[in-house]
């Protein structure tokens, strides 16, 4: 087996690692890799990004957000939460019976007297609640397994961040399902640390496997950093790819309350907007909300074209800032 520990708590270089090792690396055998992340929200392949989130709480925090390659659904990542990987080669169109990588993190855990169990969903729990969540895919006779420890991350900070605020939000995404959820150092006899906990791991999976240490070229983290720039550090990939949506909200600012109703297509692009509410101006309303139409709804991109018009004109007392952030979040 070969295994890779990541030093970056990068989740864009992360997932362009991942991803690199899943579709361009040559395997001849199975290989393990752990990662953390710092501050993160990922969400799954298939989920709307708005659905998902409470956008103005991981604005305030300076949350990154990041859509990873594989389904399942919203995970918050921290330095109190450790990530595996699990890459191995299989047979075109057979599925590969992933309660196998379940056993070696549930004798880790064994080890420091803790007693954990794999659910029907494929979730690690410890008296019920969740600690690890996971997601996988196959493609091209490769199978990827992956999924999060939460071995002492921030939980009323995780709460707050994938807590979506009151406006109504009609989406065709995947809507995660809501768990019950602990850390592990709750259930620990003894206090450890992370990194005991990593080591003890890394020994329990790669032990009866003839375990040597994977090694990244120049040519490979060239790679990654092109993976990491083009996709998952973009908008696009991030919020673009969410699928169509639905929803109306109500903000109140000096110039009255205003609610607005839109509907947004794939890549972010604003199909209809409605715009009521207590405010006046001089121009009609209607003016500005067929100028948005098409507009792609993201903040830098809603401010420039927005430069082109007075928004003064349509509703009094707010400015185009303001208003391309109540568009956005």
């Amino acid at each position: 087996m070969l295994f890779y520990y990541s030093e970056s708590t990068d989740p864009y270089f992360n997932l362009a690692l991942e991803e690199h090792i899943f579709s361009n690396v040559l395997l001849r055998e199975p290989f393990f890799m752990l990662w953390q992340n710092d501050n993160t929200i990922v969400i799954g392949r298939n989920q709307n990004a708005v659905r998902e989130i409470n956008i103005d709480f991981i604005r305030e925090k300076n949350t990154k957000v990041a859509r990873r390659n594989t389904g399942g659904g919203t995970v918050y990542h921290d330095l109190g939460n450790l990530n595996y990987s699990f890459i191995q080669n299989c047979k075109n169109g057979k599925t590969v019976d992933f309660s196998q990588f379940a056993l070696p993190i549930i004798r880790a855990l064994d080890h420091f007297g803790v007693k954990a169990q794999c659910n029907d969903r494929n979730d690690l729990v410890i008296a019920g609640c969740k600690f690890s969540g996971t997601a996988q895919t196959v493609k091209n006779g490769r199978a990827l397994h992956h999924g999060t420890l939460l071995f002492n991350s921030d939980l009323d900070f995780l709460r707050q961040a994938l807590m979506v605020n009151e406006d109504k939000i009609e989406a065709k995404g995947v809507k995660s399902v809501s768990s019950h959820i602990t850390n592990i150092v709750d259930h620990l006899p003894q206090p450890i640390t992370m990194e005991q906990f990593r080591n003890c791991l890394m020994t329990s999976i790669i032990k009866k496997n003839n375990p040597f240490p994977f090694r990244l070229t120049k040519k490979d983290f060239e790679a990654i950093k092109q993976l990491q720039e083009k996709k998952y550090s973009t908008w696009d990939w991030n919020y673009g790819k969410s699928p169509r949506y639905e929803v109306q909200k109500t903000r109140n600012f000096q110039c009255g309350c205003l609610t607005v109703s839109m509907r947004v297509l794939q890549q972010g692009i604003i199909d209809s907007v409605s715009i009521t509410g207590e405010f006046s101006g001089t121009q009609s309303i209607c003016q500005l909300e067929k100028f948005l139409k098409g507009k792609i709804l993201k903040e830098s991109e809603l401010l420039e074209v927005l430069s082109y018009t007075r928004v003064n004109d349509f509703i009094s007392g707010i400015t185009a800032g303001e208003l391309a952030r109540i568009l956005v979040y």
